[in-house]
C-alpha cells in the first residue's frame, strides 16, 4: 500500500512516519502488504503525482501557506480531488478543526478525520476503513503530456484524436484534454485494460459510453465532439457495446 504524509510541522510529520511504520510491521507479521510511505512538507511536490498513493494523510497549521490558493489543508483535499482517482484522504486535526470545515464546505462524506495527537487504536480503525474503500484495484491508465500527467480511469476518457504523426489529443470528462507523444495504435493497445474503448478510424478511438448519438459515418460524443467513423471500422462500435452490456449484467 502507497501512502502519503502532508505535514507541515515537521515534528507531527515524523511521528506519523514512526506510526505508519510500526502498523506496517504489524501488517507484515499477519502476511497482509507493508506500506511504502513518502513524507512531504511541500504542497507542490505532493500535488506532483497524487494519485500514486492509496492514502494521503494531510495538515496544514503554517500561519502562512506557500500559496494563497491554499489557507489549510481543506484546500489541498480539494485539488487532490479535483485530480481525480483519490479515494483515501484523510484529514488530521490539530490548529484547524477539518471535521467542521468540511461539513461547512459540504465536503465531509468524501473524507476521513484524525485527531492530533493520533492514538494507534484510532489510526489501525483509519487504516481498516481505508482498505475496505480501496476494495478491488480500479484499472487505471497513466498518460503523461510534456507538462501534465493525468491517472485515467475507463469512464474518464471521452475519445482521442490523432494530431500527428506521433502526437494524440485525448479529451476526458471534466472539459480536460492531454496532448501525448504517441500515437493512435499504441494508444488503444494501452487501453486494452478497458472494455469500452473502441478504435473507429486510423487516426481516432472513442469510448462507447459517452456516445450521445450515432450516424454511418460519425458518432457524436457526450461533450459534443463529432468523431468520423470509417466504413471499415463500423462493426467495432456494436462489437464493444455488446461486450460492456454483458459486462454489466454479470
Amino acid at each position: 500500500m502507497h501512502i502519503a504524509v502532508f505535514d507541515d510541522n515537521i515534528a507531527d510529520r515524523k511521528q506519523m512516519e514512526r506510526l505508519l511504520k510500526r502498523q506496517s510491521d504489524r501488517y507484515q507479521k499477519e502476511g497482509k502488504e507493508h506500506f511504502y510511505i513518502d513524507s512531504y512538507g511541500n504542497i507542490e511536490a505532493l500535488l506532483r503525482f497524487p494519485q500514486l498513493y492509496d492514502i494521503i494523510f494531510i495538515d496544514m497549521c503554517g500561519e502562512e501557506s506557500e500559496s494563497e490558493h491554499f489557507k489549510n489543508g481543506l484546500d489541498v483535499a480539494k485539488i487532490l480531488f479535483e485530480a481525480g482517482g483519490m479515494k483515501n484522504v484523510v484529514m488530521c486535526s490539530s490548529k484547524y478543526n477539518y471535521r467542521e470545515l468540511a461539513k461547512e464546505e459540504n465536503f465531509y462524506d468524501q473524507l476521513q478525520f484524525l485527531d492530533k495527537a493520533i492514538r494507534v487504536k484510532d489510526l489501525e480503525e483509519c487504516l481498516a476503513e481505508c482498505e475496505r474503500r480501496l476494495g478491488s484495484p480500479i484499472p487505471t491508465l497513466e498518460l503523461r503530456g510534456e507538462t501534465e500527467t493525468i491517472y485515467a480511469r475507463e469512464e474518464d476518457i471521452i475519445c482521442a484524436k490523432a494530431d500527428g504523426p506521433y502526437k494524440v489529443s485525448v479529451f476526458f470528462t471534466g472539459g480536460r484534454e492531454l496532448s501525448i507523444i504517441s500515437d493512435i495504435v499504441n494508444l488503444y493497445e494501452e487501453c486494452e485494460i478497458f472494455d469500452s474503448i473502441c478504435p473507429v478510424s486510423q487516426s481516432a478511438l472513442i469510448n462507447v459510453m459517452h456516445i450521445k448519438s450515432e450516424n454511418f459515418t460519425s458518432v457524436v460524443m457526450d461533450n459534443g465532439m463529432t468523431v468520423k467513423v470509417a466504413l471499415t471500422f463500423k462493426g467495432n462500435i456494436k462489437k464493444v457495446k455488446q461486450i460492456v452490456a454483458a459486462k454489466e449484467q454479470v
